[in-house]
């Protein structure tokens, strides 16, 4: 596990982990990328509790430290995840926002609406609310947890449902997305591979050539895809990522 002593979940990721290996590339077969995820916690409307959080994490995340909002703290929740993980709260905010570029994705589990409002609306009065817009600003991925957003059946006002689910259409796309507990391990490992394939890549000091491969890379990475200044970009790499929501930043 990425965290604590919760072990049985594992078992739901193995196939992707498998998967992951498999298709690595054989140059990077020997060093298999770890991502080092931030966990945002929210006090939810929905009753999830941290401990399925952090269960619900694949094996192919290092060791996880948690972000928890001050009314999951006002819950009682910092003393059953301290002994497990760091933990930084309300009153820790400047110094882990000096050190959130060390991560390689923000993974906010549990979603509360009221975050996700706020994100959407680029409110910045909280600790969560902070956090989100200071990691946006790094483009570096963003997973939100599906289980908070209200459906149909929910006992919550309909025009109350179809804000929520307003606010999840403005804030997903690009470098931000949804995740829910199958397919987590999926996009994680998608992500290591993305980020392999990069790392794998020669700094080119002659004319580049961006092609929609290079794009469906970066996608799949959910980060910006950074090229030189004098890299030629194809019409049709154009296009993919117009399509894909991906950033092509150049310089």
């Amino acid at each position: 596990m990425g965290c604590c002593s919760v072990v049985n979940s594992s078992i739901d990721f193995a196939d992707s982990w498998l998967y992951f290996m498999l298709n690595m590339n054989a140059e990077t077969q020997y060093a298999p990328v770890v991502l080092t995820p931030l966990l945002l916690c929210c006090l939810p409307e929905m009753g999830q509790q941290p401990d399925h959080a952090l269960a619900s994490l694949p094996p192919i995340f290092s060791r996880a430290e948690i972000a928890l909002s001050y009314s999951a703290q006002q819950r009682g929740w910092l003393r059953s995840l301290a002994g497990a993980c760091k933990v930084y709260c309300q009153a820790d905010a400047e110094r882990l926002i000096l050190k959130l570029a060390t991560y390689d994705l923000l993974i906010v589990n549990p979603l509360s609406l009221n975050t996700l409002a706020k994100f959407a609306l680029g409110l910045r009065d909280s600790f969560p609310a902070e956090l989100l817009w200071q990691f946006s600003q790094l483009g570096r991925p963003i997973l939100l947890s599906e289980e908070a957003l209200p459906d149909d059946s929910s006992a919550m006002n309909p025009h109350l449902v179809r804000i929520y689910r307003q606010h999840w259409q403005t804030v997903t796309g690009g470098s931000v997305s949804g995740f829910n507990s199958e397919n987590l391990a999926e996009k994680a490992a998608r992500m290591i591979r993305a980020k392999s394939v990069i790392k794998g890549q020669p700094i080119a000091g002659a004319r580049v050539f961006i092609t929609r491969d290079d794009v469906i890379i970066a996608s799949e990475s959910l980060e910006p895809l950074r090229v030189p200044s004098n890299a030629v970009i194809t019409d049709v790499a154009r296009e993919e990522a117009a399509a894909r929501g991906v950033i092509i930043v150049q310089g």
